[in-house]
């Protein structure tokens, strides 16, 4: 576990796009949600990269989140993805 909160339950979602680059960028994502005290998203291109696992994945083939924040990173903002909002 990572003693992050649940992703659907988070008041505070970061979330990395393709545009973070790489798994070390999603890494990077996991240190500013570990600050936050927040869970970390993905949109599917991340998760189709395998830079992190399928039940990170925020949008329409994926979980619907309301945090109170929400931060994303290399995120194209596709309207699948912001159907998960």
């Amino acid at each position: 576990s990572t003693g992050r909160p649940d992703l659907v339950d988070a008041a505070v979602v970061i979330t990395g796009g393709r545009g973070v680059g790489s798994e070390e960028g999603m890494a990077l994502i996991g240190q500013v949600a570990d600050a936050l005290g927040g869970a970390v998203g993905a949109t599917r291109a991340v998760t189709d990269l395998k830079w992190a696992p399928h039940d990170l994945q925020i949008g329409q083939t994926g979980k619907t989140v309301a945090p109170s924040l929400y931060l994303a990173a290399g995120v194209s903002g596709s309207i699948q993805h912001r159907a998960g909002m």
